[in-house]
């Protein structure tokens, strides 16, 4: 990371948390053009999904070709979003003419980020027509994540009947990583890098 791309960087991600979109947008495109970084490729179709703006988000991440999981999880949602179903099912999972990924793989591969990703896919096979398939996503997304309300009201949808009291458990997340308990700070840390810290993190990393 140079130089300039670290405060800029801080400066978008504050100015998104505060809904200021366009100036997160400026920032944001001014960023990648001086710095043409991974990194800063998907923090400007972030700016631009979170913008209202999906379609300029997709055409900007289809000009590149980044494997991450977190651009090809956002390339995804742009896809459902724009009604490109089988495109975004084949960016999670692959398809045509590379091996489909089972659950388990995209688990391995998204890491934290699997239970939404899950709950994506489900979506897009329920959009066409694979019930069957889009509940055992929904349910796996449960597994990992019991915090999450679309997919059990999507599995209350399909009519299953999954149980409130099985689905939702906070003792299941004891020994869980998905939420690690917050670092201790002494209370001669300095707050105002606490604050710098907390700017430079992306959603996926705060949650």
């Amino acid at each position: 990371m140079t130089v300039l791309q670290e405060p800029v960087q801080a400066a978008v991600w504050q100015a998104l948390n505060h809904y200021a979109y366009l100036d997160a947008v400026f920032l944001a495109e001014r960023l990648y053009a001086e710095v043409r970084s991974e990194e800063a490729l998907y923090l400007l179709a972030t700016c631009y999904y979170r913008s209202g703006k999906p379609y300029k988000a997709y055409r900007l991440l289809k000009a590149h070709s980044c494997s991450t999981p977190q651009v090809r999880f956002l390339l995804a949602k742009c896809c459902v979003e724009l009604g490109k179903l089988a495109e975004g099912e084949q960016v999670l999972i692959g398809g045509v003419l590379n091996k489909q990924k089972s659950q388990d793989d995209i688990i391995t591969e998204f890491g934290d980020s699997a239970s939404f990703t899950l709950s994506l896919l489900g979506h897009i096979y329920c959009k066409t027509d694979r019930a069957a398939k889009g509940a055992e996503c929904f349910q796996r997304s449960l597994t990992l994540n019991p915090f999450l309300w679309s997919p059990f009201q999507n599995l209350c949808h399909l009519g299953e009947k999954p149980d409130p009291d099985q689905v939702f458990r906070l003792s299941a997340l004891q020994n869980s990583s998905l939420f690690p308990p917050p670092p201790h700070i002494s209370p001669a840390q300095n707050p105002s890098h606490r604050l710098d810290t907390a700017l430079m993190e992306t959603p996926q990393d705060t949650l």
